[in-house]
């Protein structure tokens, strides 16, 4: 949908060949971090909440962004390291962030980040929508029609991966 806007979409995948993969203008691996944020306006985390993801974004990650960029967490909170992100907003080394999950939660009222100015927090619902519980039902439903009739989940989890 951002491409509608004219947002040039990138996309950091494990395997850059993976389906999907062509919705982005540009696909990095995982090698290519550095230099997806790098080039990167806006950072959107959408990252599940594996050993393999646990501070993804960390001090060395902000430090690639440029200073005008925007980091925007809505996956899992345990894939940022968030005294690093403190530290960049604090010293602008970002320009802001928003975020809707954090390691734990609610945010504890010591933490850092609630002295953040540049930093928009929401209360784990950002996608929470007019049609959330029709969307949560429909998908419910695929699956138990899909089951009822001998067929697999349309919505599997991968259990080795961890979602």
């Amino acid at each position: 949908m951002a491409k509608a806007f004219g947002v040039k979409v990138a996309a950091l995948r494990s395997n850059p060949g993976k389906p999907g993969s062509d919705l982005a203008d540009k696909v990095y691996s995982p090698e290519q971090k550095q230099e997806m944020l790098a080039d990167a306006d806006f950072v959107v985390s959408v990252l599940p909440g594996t050993e393999a993801t646990a501070n993804f974004f960390g001090a060395a990650d902000f430090a690639s962004m440029k200073p005008s960029s925007v980091f925007i967490s809505v996956g899992r909170g345990t894939v940022v390291d968030e005294d690093a992100l403190a530290d960049a907003l604090a010293s602008g080394s970002i320009a802001g962030a928003a975020l809707d999950v954090f390691k734990v939660e609610p945010l504890p009222a010591d933490s850092r980040l609630w002295g953040c100015d540049n930093l928009l927090l929401t209360a784990h619902n950002a996608d929470y929508t007019d049609d959330y519980f029709q969307l949560g039902w429909d998908v419910w439903r695929s699956n138990f029609d899909s089951l009822a009739s001998g067929g697999s989940l349309v919505t599997p989890v991968d259990k080795a991966s961890g979602y």
